[in-house]
C-alpha cells in the first residue's frame, strides 16, 4: 500500500493510516526511532499518517517526492508533537523541498547578532501561516546523524510551535505566566551566555535572536539530550517540562540495552 491508496481513503473519511512498509525504512534511516518505546512508536504511527496525508506537498527545482522523503520528514516533524495535545501544526500550509540548499538574496542574520547581505544558502525555512522549506540532503543526513547536534526539520518545526501564539520570540504558547515567567528567566540567561561567551553545546547561531535560540536549543535536546542535560540542566528542564519528553533517559536507557549498563 503506498500514499496515494491510503490517501484515497483519506478523502473517503477513513482515518490516516500508517503503512507497514514504513516501519523498516524509519528503522534504517531515522535513528531516533529505534529508541522510542511501544506507546511512543504507537503515538508516532498515528501523527506520521496523518502527516504524510494531511500535508500538502511540493517539489522545488524538479526534485521528486517519493514516500522515503514524506515519511522521514513527516517522522522528524512529529517528534516534536509525541508529548504535545497537538496532532498537527495548525499553522503550516505545505512543505515545500528541495533537492539540496536553498539560496535566497537579501538581508539575513549569521549569528552572534551579525547581519550579512548578499545570497543566502539556507538548509530550511519556516513561514509564519505558511510553508516549511528544507532541504532533503540536510533532512536525510540530521535524520540519521544526530550525533551531530543539527536536524533541520526539528529547527523549523519548533518555529512552527513558537509562532502558535502569533509571536515568533522564542517562547512557545506555556501553561501558565508562572511558568512562562520562568521560561523567559531560565533561556535569557543561557541566551546571554551564547553570546558573550559561546557554549559547548549551542552552536553560536543559537545568539541571533531568542526564536533561533529556541530552534537551536530544541535540536540539541532531542539530538545531544545528554550533553544538554549535563551543561544546561535548567534549560534542558524548561524544554523537557515543554516537549513533555525527556529524551536524555530515553538515550541512557537504549544506551544500556545495546551496551550493558554505563
Amino acid at each position: 500500500m503506498g500514499v496515494l491508496d491510503t490517501v484515497r481513503g483519506w478523502f473517503s473519511g477513513e482515518p490516516a493510516l500508517f503503512d507497514p512498509s514504513w516501519e523498516p525504512l524509519l528503522t534504517r534511516e531515522f535513528d531516533h526511532w529505534s529508541s522510542l518505546n511501544a506507546g511512543e512508536l504507537a503515538r508516532m504511527r498515528m501523527l506520521v499518517a496523518r502527516f504524510v496525508h494531511d500535508v500538502r506537498w511540493e517539489p522545488s527545482n524538479g526534485f521528486e517526492l517519493t514516500d522515503e522523503v514524506r515519511v522521514l520528514i513527516a517522522a522528524q516533524a512529529s517528534m516534536l508533537l509525541l508529548g504535545l495535545e497537538l496532532d498537527e501544526y495548525p499553522q503550516l500550509t505545505s512543505v515545500i523541498v528541495h533537492p539540496s540548499t536553498v539560496r535566497l538574496r537579501g538581508t539575513h542574520a549569521v549569528g552572534g547578532g551579525v547581519m550579512s547581505s548578499g545570497t543566502q544558502t539556507l538548509a530550511g525555512q519556516a513561514h509564519f501561516k505558511g510553508p516549511v522549506i528544507l532541504s532533503w540532503s540536510a533532512t536525510k543526513r540530521g535524520a540519521k546523524h544526530p550525533e551531530a547536534g543539527n536536524n533541520v526539520v526539528y529547527h523549523e518545526f519548533a518555529h512552527q510551535l513558537d509562532m502558535l501564539d502569533g509571536v515568533t520570540d522564542g517562547t512557545p504558547p506555556l501553561d501558565d505566566q508562572a511558568a512562562r515567567e520562568r521560561w523567559v528567566a531560565v533561556c535569557t540567561a543561557a541566551y546571554d551566555t551564547v553570546r558573550a561567551e559561546g557554549s559547548p553545546v549551542l552552536r553560536p547561531y543559537a545568539g541571533t535572536n531568542p526564536a533561533e535560540f529556541f530552534a537551536v536549543a530544541t535540536e540539541v535536546f532531542f539530538n545531544r539530550p545528554v550533553d544538554l542535560c549535563d551543561h544546561e540542566p535548567e534549560l534542558y528542564a524548561e524544554l523537557r517540562g515543554f516537549y513533555r519528553q525527556d529524551p536524555a533517559t530515553r538515550h541512557r536507557n537504549r544506551h544500556e540495552r545495546r551496551h550493558g549498563s554505563w
